[in-house]
């Protein structure tokens, strides 16, 4: 009994010298960070086209619209705008073993607002008709002073009859007479087209896309080894303005073996502060520090970050070794306010979409966008909206 008294006391002395002693995270290098993240941090490639079935059944297709509202490249050949389509890279990382990945809305929701869109389109072809009639009109005049000048052309005997006395004048007034009288009839044709056409609502447009990815470290050779072996699917978009976040997966459905996978949940494990005397008495005698499941410490200005992505998609990411993320640094500029995060790691186009995490490896935030093309200063989606984002 004595015995076991004495034990108890030194048992309590030994918790008395471990209150208030907490375990640090352990820091890792980049080296180590990149080694252990970078095959979670994939490729993203998107092709996309649209195609225009007008009022009066025509199908068109096009690449998109520009901030004017014009249709771009403009077609009615499929195969060439398939050849044409437009081609966006981008980043994204697993954050699960069902081969689900998070990026950037934008890199894969390619579809067009078909209400805006179907207002812009009629909106420019409505331009392009008072153009053409602009056109008719300045050719109409054209062939007033054509038919004017053909008088030169003609001179009258003393009996009075008329004969042609520049038959090489004529001929060229007659040739630039018929080309003006053509053109004038394509114009009005196009004109009575867009008049037939210009009923928005009764415009369709269809988007039509696809989505794979590419591991760091393999090869990629053309468009097709995304498409091929790794094609994926929307999954999940985020309609939050704020939130500029999406998730595709892959058709098999299914994260391979040797990608790392990424923690969204937002905790991390650290040493209890609070412990029982069952946990100090495991931790002295069987050497188990007490652990527990906490959120995140809240970020701090000038706190290091780092990202992993692929700045200027294949541009950049090709090497003879076969594609190669990169990772960069930066510090927390902005203090979070929970609608973004504002930090100076350098980027370029293709990076959106990547995974900005802290020297503990606990992912912060998804990099989406850079306050303009002349500064650093990038913006992140913070962890509260991601985590609303999957909730949701």
């Amino acid at each position: 009994m004595r015995k076991l008294l004495i034990i108890g006391i030194q048992l309590l002395a030994v918790t008395s010298i471990l209150v208030g002693c907490k375990s640090e995270p352990t820091k890792k290098t980049p080296e180590q960070l990149f080694d252990d993240y970078a095959s979670g941090v994939v490729l993203i490639y998107c092709e996309s086209y649209h195609s225009l079935t007008l009022p009066t059944g025509q199908t068109m297709y096009m690449t998109g619209l520009d901030e004017s509202g014009n249709a771009v490249n403009v077609t009615t050949d499929e195969e060439l705008i398939k050849r044409n389509c437009n081609r966006m890279f981008g980043t994204g990382f697993f954050i699960d073993s069902k081969g689900d990945i998070m990026t950037n809305r934008h890199v894969v929701d390619v579809a067009v607002d078909e209400f805006e869109a179907q207002e812009k389109i009629v909106a420019s072809l409505r331009r392009e008709r008072q153009t053409y009639l602009d056109s008719m009109e300045m050719a109409r005049q054209a062939y007033a002073e054509l038919e004017e000048k053909k008088r030169e052309c003609y001179s009258q005997d003393f009996l009075g009859n008329v004969y042609v006395s520049n038959q090489e004048l004529l001929q060229r007034i007659n040739l630039v007479m018929a080309n003006v009288e053509q053109r004038f009839n394509d114009w009005r044709d196009w004109c009575n087209f867009i008049s037939a056409n210009s009923n928005p609502r009764a415009i369709k447009i269809k988007t039509y896309s696809k989505l794979g990815i590419a591991y760091n470290s393999t090869h990629v050779e053309d468009f097709d080894d995304f498409l091929k072996g790794n094609s994926c699917v929307v999954r999940k978009i985020s309609r939050r303005e704020n939130a500029d976040l999406a998730i595709i997966q892959l058709k098999k459905k299914q994260t391979p073996e040797h990608a790392h996978v990424f923690d969204v949940s937002g905790m991390v494990m650290k040493e209890k502060e609070s412990k029982s005397f069952g946990d100090y008495f495991n931790q002295i005698v069987f050497g188990e520090t007490p652990m527990e499941e906490v959120e995140a410490d809240e970020l701090k200005m000038h706190q290091k970050l780092y990202m992993i992505g692929y700045n200027h998609g294949l541009q950049v990411a090709m090497t003879k070794e076969g594609i190669d993320a990169q990772m960069t640094d930066g510090k927390i500029m902005q203090m979070p306010d929970g609608e973004r995060l504002v930090y100076d790691i350098k980027s370029m186009q293709g990076s959106s979409g990547s995974p900005v995490f802290d020297e503990d490896g606990t992912l912060r935030g998804v990099n989406y966008a850079k306050f303009s093309l002349n500064d650093d200063f990038n913006l992140g989606v913070p962890m509260n909206l991601i985590k609303n984002f999957l909730k949701e």
